[in-house]
């Protein structure tokens, strides 16, 4: 059962929801539950009782995730991951407040990131707030707030793209980065571009979408989003990340890029993200244990430097040729490229 949010945005029902008992009588925490009148609610005294218990299944909780409701007492925000993009920003951080993910792609680290399907939300939203303001005293930091969920996939249920987009607004120095593959914007109505919000839509080739971004959008209700946003003004940045090895490589990849920007016109593009698939050795052995048919995660990948990424020579073929494909379309962009052999991102556009 399902409860219909948006056009393209569902939120299964969360048939039992945990909640700490510190934050049982929490405003915030009662608005979560408000739709959930038929939902079993259980009393818990830590988050980990639940989500890091032994013996779990993360592939049989993705088809029925329950809901765990916390408060993150301990550290919130981090320095940016070097798996990560910093798209040229030197204090780059993340934080998460939500912990796995609506969506069921097949190539998401997350499958072997956390022993638990189900969804922590840590409700403490003003905690994380205070975080931020404090490490961006003194200095300009970039903070993406979306990488270990698609958080606009939950606003119609947190609200919490509108919070954050009500910080940027306050907070000049701290430019927030809001990832997603969500085509339901709507919580931008009414509101007026910054300088310091960036929308990041992470776009895969049709076929990748169609067979390996489980309950996902597709990708033509992410381009009408796409656009929608930037012919608002917003600032939106296309993220091609992770490209995959398919059939017809080069005729899927060029007319993908292609068929982007023949929707969305690239001078309204601030920039794009590309890397090839990456995962470390940790996350690629759990993930494999639980989903060991996926022909993405048992591709024989090597391992260099603490990541499992196709060979080198795969690698910055496809890497070239995507970018080559973008200079054919649309020139001038400035466009940032996560490889193995490099470490780290750079722009060469």
């Amino acid at each position: 059962m399902f409860l219909k949010k948006s056009k393209d945005v569902y939120y299964k029902k969360f048939s039992h929801i945990y909640v700490e008992k510190s934050i049982a009588d929490s405003p915030y925490v009662r608005d979560i539950l408000s739709p959930f009148e038929t939902s079993e609610i259980i009393s818990i005294n830590h988050y980990k009782d639940v989500f890091n218990r032994p013996g779990q299944s993360f592939s049989a909780q993705k088809q029925a995730q329950a809901l765990i409701l916390a408060e993150n007492k301990g550290e919130r925000v981090y320095k940016g991951a070097p798996f990560c993009q910093s798209f040229g920003n030197d204090e780059f951080y993340y934080t998460s407040f939500v912990l796995n993910c609506l969506y069921d792609c097949e190539y998401c680290y997350l499958r072997g990131m956390y022993p638990s399907g189900n969804v922590v939300v840590f409700t403490n939203i003003n905690d994380y707030f205070k975080d931020v303001k404090r490490i961006s005293e003194n200095k300009e930091i970039f903070l993406c707030v979306s990488y270990d969920t698609d958080l606009l996939a939950f606003e119609k249920l947190l609200g919490l793209c509108g919070r954050w987009y009500d910080f940027a607004a306050e907070n000049p120095n701290v430019k927030i980065e809001l990832r997603t593959k969500c085509s339901d914007i709507s919580f931008l109505e009414g509101k007026e571009p910054l300088d310091n919000f960036i929308l990041a839509f992470t776009l895969s080739p049709k076929e990748t979408a169609e067979k390996c971004e489980k309950f996902a959008p597709s990708l033509s209700s992410r381009l009408k989003a796409v656009k929608k946003a930037a012919d608002l003004g917003f600032k939106v940045r296309l993220s091609f990340d992770p490209i995959l090895k398919t059939d017809n490589f080069e005729e899927t990849y060029d007319e993908f890029i292609r068929d982007c920007f023949s929707c969305v016109s690239p001078d309204k593009i601030i920039d794009i993200g590309l890397g090839g698939f990456r995962i470390s050795p940790k996350y690629l052995k759990a993930a494999r244990k639980e989903y060991p048919s996926s022909l993405i995660l048992n591709y024989p990948f090597e391992k260099k430097d603490g990541v499992c990424a196709y060979e080198s020579k795969a690698e910055k073929y496809m890497t070239d040729y995507v970018a080559e494909c973008i200079k054919k379309y649309a020139p001038g962009l400035n466009l940032y490229l996560w490889v193995w052999t490099n470490g780290s991102d750079y722009g060469i556009i």
